[in-house]
């Protein structure tokens, strides 16, 4: 098998190196979504039996990528940078939804592993009267150190907290707090601002992130970029919803 380095190189194409500025867009901090920082993930295996003796929430797989597409299935304003992989007569890929031009590194010959989590989430949603969701995928490297983290909804707890996956991302904790932002009447939810936060010692450092934003993460000594899509709580009893994504600095490029 081919080990590639476990680090992402960073290219000519790449996100904004380490130490710039943060992209701030304080128009944004209050809106329902921050439609340019969704990523969209999805699964795809043959035979597809294999994919439906998942037990629980949580589907995982570790494989080599033996191709990657970067800018294919083009829809309008978004493509796909696609990790494709084959084992026996097993073939899969991971899809990654990402706004024209901005795709991920060449992944091809690393070990990775894949994990996702979907499940109702002990709360009711504040935009409704179903239980909130609670999903969240990761991928990892070689080392098992986190590159991507991709949180489609994260509920936000009446007392501060928004609730990850159990044991997806034990290196992460995320709490919101309000953004000032004026409650519109018949809204249950207010604009909120997202708290990240690793292990307490000199080899992490917390970052408060709005929506339109993106900063940097030190997150267990390796660096990360942090964008914010939505982040809303509710007024009463019920929980909100957060959506964010993590790349490891370098992951993130531009065609």
């Amino acid at each position: 098998m081919v080990m590639a380095s476990p680090e992402v190189r960073t290219r000519g194409g790449a996100s904004p190196a380490w130490g710039s500025s943060a992209t701030t867009d304080l128009h944004r901090a209050c809106d329902e979504l921050w439609r340019e920082a969704r990523v969209e993930v999805a699964f795809k295996e043959e035979p597809e039996t294999l994919a439906l003796e998942r037990e629980g929430p949580r589907l995982e797989r570790q494989f080599q990528v033996v191709r990657q597409l970067r800018g294919a299935y083009r829809h309008e304003d978004q493509w796909a940078s696609v990790l494709q992989y084959a084992r026996g007569g097993v073939h899969g890929g991971v899809s990654y939804g990402l706004m024209v031009p901005e795709v991920l590194a060449d992944l091809t010959g690393r070990i990775l592993t894949w994990a996702s989590h979907r499940e109702p989430a002990s709360c009711l949603s504040g935009d409704g009267d179903q239980p909130a969701l609670l999903a969240g995928d990761t991928l990892r490297d070689e080392q098992g150190r986190l590159l991507l983290l991709t949180v489609p909804s994260a509920p936000t707890t009446p007392d501060g907290e928004v609730l990850l996956p159990p044991g997806l991302v034990p290196e992460l904790k995320v709490h919101w707090e309000l953004a000032g932002c004026e409650a519109k009447p018949g809204e249950r939810t207010r604009g909120a601002r997202l708290r990240f936060e690793g292990p307490r010692g000199r080899d992490s450092a917390p970052v408060t992130v709005s929506v339109g934003e993106t900063k940097q993460l030190l997150l267990k000594g390796l660096r990360y970029e942090v964008r914010v899509a939505r982040a809303r709580a509710d007024a009463s009893d019920r929980c909100g919803q957060a959506v964010f994504t993590l790349f490891r600095e370098g992951l993130r490029e531009r065609l």
